[in-house]
């Protein structure tokens, strides 16, 4: 072997490790870098905690409206028959129901003549 004095000994030449342990320093941390990622730990560590205040305001919100948007939904259910009289009363309207069909027809013209 390449390292070995001798063929029965399997430790590094004494030179070699010497010259190892002398060049073998380790690099002095770059400032840009280590800026650069304790601005992303930051960044990061503000976008979970804006995320949790968001979330607790959201709950709390919510909390808050509930009676408002109970209160809502009854008044939307009891008007619901209401407003599905009145819209269907709309949509079967002659006049509705005319110009559903020219637009049907126009959708289908223009989709045999390839303009879509």
């Amino acid at each position: 072997m390449m390292n070995d004095v001798n063929h029965d000994n399997h430790e590094f030449d004494p030179r070699l490790e010497e010259l190892f342990a002398r060049e073998h320093t380790h690099v002095p941390a770059e400032p840009f870098s280590s800026v650069v990622l304790r601005a992303i730990v930051a960044d990061r560590q503000h976008a979970v905690f804006t995320t949790r205040v968001l979330q607790v305001a959201g709950v709390v919100l919510l909390i808050t409206l509930a009676p408002l948007l109970i209160n809502g939904s009854i008044w939307v259910a009891m008007r619901l028959d209401e407003l599905t009289a009145a819209v269907y009363a709309w949509v079967s309207s002659p006049v509705v129901l005319a110009g559903a069909a020219l637009v049907a027809l126009a959708a289908v013209a223009t989709k045999w003549a390839r303009i879509w």
